[in-house]
């Protein structure tokens, strides 16, 4: 019998915000709520505040009700650009042998996360669109864990922001684990045994 596993994270909480897929949430009721809030927390003027809402409240309705994962947010107080991440998981038999998506060679290296153990870090680049000479960048990283396959991604028409990213990503990665329904961690060779 096939054990339900849980795709666990806990980001550094000053450069992250989760994206809630329901609601209520704890940091509000309805999606408009929690972009107020997270503004209000985040913006550093009245102005961004209100953009930084809007932007939130569109992307919290794109993700409410959606099975995709969960979405993160880079979004420290800095004023650095936000960056959307996506994580995670799949049964592996879903997702079927890593091709190409790109017409130019992805750059590939292997990582280590502190809970997930080895695994790949691809970047590909190429068009956005067949309709526009737009550069999209696709940061995956893909931890196979025997029947479910983790994956981490990040997407940007911005490929100095991608590079520019790999450092933060390394460090979420290691805050991202799997554990069973009771919340024990599960280690990647326990996966493959269950």
């Amino acid at each position: 019998m096939m054990q339900r596993l849980v795709l666990a994270a806990d980001p550094d909480p000053d450069l992250w915000v989760r994206v809630p897929t329901s609601y209520p949430d704890t940091a509000g009721a309805t999606p408009q709520q929690w972009a107020r809030a997270v503004a209000a927390d985040r913006a550093r003027s009245t102005e961004d505040a209100a953009v930084l809402t809007r932007l939130l409240h569109d992307l919290a309705e794109h993700e409410a009700g959606a099975d995709a994962g969960t979405v993160y947010l880079y979004l420290p107080d800095d004023g650095s650009p936000m960056q959307k991440v996506r994580l995670r998981a799949v049964p592996t038999e879903e997702l079927g042998p890593v091709e190409p998506v790109s017409p130019l060679d992805p750059v590939e290296d292997v990582v280590d996360a502190e809970h997930l153990g080895r695994g790949t870090r691809a970047i590909v680049a190429g068009r956005a669109h067949e309709h526009t000479d737009d550069l999209l960048v696709t940061v995956v990283y893909r931890w196979e864990l025997g029947w479910v396959t983790v994956l981490l991604t990040m997407a940007t028409l911005d490929p100095g922001a991608a590079v520019a990213m790999l450092d933060l990503l390394d460090e979420l990665a290691d805050d991202v684990w799997v554990e069973d329904e009771s919340g024990a961690l599960v280690t990647a060779t326990e996966v493959t045994d269950v």
